[in-house]
């Protein structure tokens, strides 16, 4: 008892007299043991009932030794497809927010889903998607889960739609809900499609600049040419005539280019989908808001979720999204195709570790996100972009029966860079077709504008989206489509401030100099 006293006494004089070092030395020990406690939450967590395996995703593997039925296709074709093309027989219209002055265009319904034709638009819901012909094969996961018309269109410049109607015949003889598809084709009026394999013939010298405008070009030439001097003028004249000589050998001097043959072992798809298609062949940049546009406008029901065509929906999102809608707005108002208006209804989106397969319920998510085999969408590589609110609250909530809202939020400071998928109508803006896959982003500008109209966000719970393990991506022009990008996203930003009252919540000027 003594010697407690002592050390007592001791201790307390001690931290008199160095008190600012002793607290020092608590506020490090304190630090430690909570960065400690954080480090062992975040673990990785192994355990004896799960091995995570180490695949690659592959749509449509559950098809896997299926092979197609030639006898039955259970896609409706038009316009001569899939062996012919005749243009004579369609009608071409120009993209929906570019207009005739626009240089992409669209040709609607190249395959028209039946299954649900007699349905009422008031009573389903489309999934809206868009994709180039590597991807298409995504489009059997979302048929598998998505009880609903499907609405996709496709970026077909030259003989990308040949690889298009290949994949597409394949798949229309393998699964029988791939009437549940409508397809429909998009293209830059300089590259219409075609089929057939036929040789195409490009310059070799030939460098398609997709990014960059005649009246772009000619403004760079001329600044360039007024920073030239006496001394480096005529080195420039020089180079001028040789160019000028090399584009009238150019009709000369061609590669030979056609559309592969595709061999499809069964109904699972290719080996890879690392295909050699036209767009690659040029380097064209992607321009997926043409895609989300053209295939949200082809939609035949008033509501419809535009989303990625990587993404897998959870069991039922279509069917308990509707019973929902119906619930709020009423069966009588629904049925005369009332909507709630400026409101659109957030689904959540997730992606998984690799080697980890899907989640089609909120229970079996949950408990991947707790063990570090799931995370909310781009984690990693934008926590802004994907990471909602009230997300721990969802995380904590019991799973519902069917689908019902959360929480109401705005796009608003902090969550002013947020670029939610949703289930919408027409009635919201276009997205940004002057805006670019590559150039990253590409939904930004519609999201600002849902803001500056005061739009209602609704979090549902009991649904969600989810994506396979990310591979890394090249994405082609990567550094030139983000300028670019950036520059139509400025220009996009002016046009906002002379159509809308400022609103200092939704950071209009957020990234940008004006």
């Amino acid at each position: 008892m003594i010697c407690l006293r002592i050390f007592v006494t001791y201790s307390y004089r001690l931290t008199r007299r160095h008190s600012t070092a002793f607290l020092i030395a608590s506020l490090i020990f304190g630090l430690t043991i909570i960065l400690q406690l954080y480090a062992l939450r975040h673990q990785d967590h192994s355990s004896t009932h799960h091995i995570i395996g180490d695949f690659d995703y592959k749509p449509g593997a559950f098809l896997k030794d299926l092979q197609p039925n030639e006898n039955i296709s259970y896609c409706q074709f038009n316009y001569g497809l899939p062996y012919a093309f005749n243009w004579g027989s369609l009608q071409v219209h120009p993209s929906p927010e570019g207009g005739i002055k626009g240089p992409f265009k669209v040709i609607y319904n190249a395959i028209r889903g039946t299954a649900y034709e007699n349905v009422s638009k008031y009573d389903t819901v489309t999934y809206v998607t868009q994709a180039t012909p590597e991807f298409i094969y995504h489009i059997v996961e979302i048929a598998r889960y998505w009880d609903g018309p499907i609405s996709l269109s496709v970026f077909v410049p030259d003989y990308d739609l040949d690889i298009t109607m290949q994949i597409m015949d394949h798949l229309c003889h393998c699964y029988s809900s791939m009437a549940k598809v409508s397809l429909h084709l998009f293209y830059h009026k300089k590259f219409p499609p075609r089929l057939g394999r036929d040789p195409v013939y490009i310059p070799v010298f030939s460098t398609p600049s997709p990014n960059e405008t005649v009246e772009e070009a000619m403004k760079r030439k001329m600044e360039n040419y007024k920073k030239l001097t006496n001394e480096t003028r005529a080195e420039y004249i020089q180079k001028s005539i040789n160019n000028k000589m090399k584009r009238m050998m150019g009709s000369k001097v061609k590669r030979r280019t056609s559309a592969p043959y595709l061999s499809f072992k069964d109904c699972s798809g290719l080996d890879t989908f690392d295909l050699a298609t036209f767009r690659r062949l040029i380097n064209f940049i992607y321009p997926i808001n043409v895609g989300r546009n053209s295939a949200r406008n082809a939609s035949r029901t008033n509501y419809f979720l535009v989303s990625d065509i990587e993404m897998v929906p959870s069991s039922g999102l279509a069917v308990k999204f509707t019973k929902m809608l119906r619930k709020l707005i009423g069966a009588r108002k629904r049925d005369k195709g009332c909507i709630i208006p400026n409101t659109v209804f957030v689904v959540p989106v997730f992606e998984v570790q690799k080697g980890e397969h899907i989640p089609h319920d909120k229970e079996t998510l949950v408990n991947m996100i707790a063990e570090n085999r799931a995370m909310y969408f781009h984690q990693k590589i934008c926590m802004h972009c994907q990471r909602f609110p009230g997300m721990q609250t969802w995380l904590r909530r019991p799973s519902p029966a069917g689908v019902q809202p959360m929480l109401i939020a705005r796009r608003e400071y902090p969550y002013h860079r947020w670029e939610p998928l949703y289930f919408g109508t027409n009635r919201e803006p276009w997205y940004s077709e002057s805006l670019t896959w590559e150039g990253l982003q590409d939904k930004m500008t519609q999201m600002l504008e849902l803001c500056l109209q005061g739009y209602r966000m609704v979090i549902l719970d009991g649904g969600f989206l989810c994506h396979a393990a990310r591979t890394n991506t090249n994405r082609l022009f990567y550094h030139r489509a983000r300028r670019s990008n950036a520059k139509h996203y400025a220009d996009i930003i002016e046009s906002f401030k002379l159509m809308y009252p400022d609103r200092g919540q939704c950071k209009i000027n957020f990234g940008f100099k004006s």
